[in-house]
């Protein structure tokens, strides 16, 4: 569909749209906030005392180290 066509089909005066669309062009470049915290690899020394583990609702499990786990919360919220 066009711009023009567009414009007569939602009755907007195409003055409007162009303007609207040069002032906001740049909302769609900027990214969206992450949805998952950066993860990097541990290889356990086979003590499970030094993790947390988190069992969900939806029957997932989520471990991690005690110093992460404000992260991860705060990352799961976002879901």
């Amino acid at each position: 569909m066009s711009k023009k066509h567009y414009c007569q089909q939602h009755d907007l005066n195409p003055a409007t749209f162009y303007y609207w669309l040069k002032h906001h062009r740049d909302d769609a470049t900027v990214p969206p906030p992450a949805a998952f915290i950066p993860a990097r690899r541990v290889i356990p020394e086979n003590n499970d005392a030094d993790t947390v583990t988190l069992n969900l609702p939806n029957g997932c499990s989520v471990r991690c180290l005690p110093t992460q786990l404000r992260a991860v919360t705060q990352a799961l919220s976002l879901c």
